[in-house]
């Protein structure tokens, strides 16, 4: 994990990690979760910029997660905005832009960076935070349907993924299958629905990656799948955490029934690179 601090040059590492800590633990959800899952587990994907006062404490920060196909942000504080202006960005590549602040005046300012470093292609979006605790779960009566998924499953998964920006290889395929807690529905041995935990901390765990082939929708999969991950993740006393795109009204209603609430809404800004017609 690559480390930038600005603010103070009295602090050391073990300083910066408590503060970090400390963030956390006053509010575990997003963003502040991402920065310890990371720096506990994808260290080597993941370059955070960090704003510190005098008192060695957090003002803001910018946390930037890279991935071979591009990247996603999460901006953090009155001074997180600056901080992005001095963040690099691989421009060829799609990045998302997660905000904390519904503000017009902050959309308009990140939207306005992420043009000034040549992403020619931004689009706002609002998204519903939905969470799920063990007294509040509804589990599916259809769950059964769902099969954990494994490394074995490979092949199957890459010929499901087969859809827009889906596309992996058997590697890659195994690799998620591995890290991350999949859960799968097969109709006459075809993988046509699946779901996941994609990472979990003792407090919160993160449902993605839902999705069911288009003509097997409107038959639970979905719902079961939804289902079996967040039993796992709710068993062991932690909240199921998830994001959904507002106007979703079919998954909000899947996840509705299944006990989740929207914690709030926040604008995610999507800047593509520039197409050819554009250069």
């Amino acid at each position: 994990m690559r480390i930038h601090v600005v603010g103070s040059t009295s602090y050391n590492v073990e300083d910066l990690l408590s503060a970090l800590i400390e963030l956390y633990r006053g509010d575990f959800y997003p963003p502040h979760y991402y920065i310890i899952y990371d720096l506990l587990y994808e260290p080597e994907s993941t370059e955070i910029t960090v704003k510190l006062t005098r008192g060695l404490e957090v003002e803001s920060y910018v946390l930037t997660w890279r991935y071979r196909r591009g990247g996603a942000i999460h901006v953090w504080g009155d001074s997180g905005l600056e901080l992005l202006r001095n963040t690099p960005l691989d421009t060829a590549k799609p990045h998302i832009l997660e905000l904390y602040s519904s503000e017009e005046e902050t959309i308009e300012r990140a939207s306005s960076i992420l043009q000034s470093k040549g992403f020619k292609n931004i689009e706002v979006k609002w998204f519903h935070d939905m969470t799920c605790t063990e007294e509040s779960f509804k589990p599916s009566t259809n769950e059964q349907v769902a099969v954990r998924l494994k490394p074995s499953h490979a092949e199957a998964f890459v010929e499901y993924a087969r859809r827009e920006e889906m596309e992996i290889t058997i590697e890659e395929a195994r690799g998620k299958l591995a890290k991350r807690t999949y859960y799968g529905v097969f109709v006459d041995g075809k993988l046509v629905s699946a779901g996941a935990v994609c990472a979990r901390l003792p407090e919160l765990g993160l449902i993605c990656d839902v999705y069911t082939r288009e003509e097997y929708r409107r038959r639970g999969y979905a719902t079961a799948v939804t289902s079996a991950a967040t039993r796992r993740v709710v068993s062991s006393g932690a909240t199921a955490f998830l994001c959904v795109e507002e106007g979703n009204e079919e998954a909000i209603r899947i996840y509705r029934k299944l006990g989740y609430s929207i914690l709030r809404t926040r604008p995610w800004i999507i800047a593509k690179p520039s197409t050819a017609l554009d250069q």
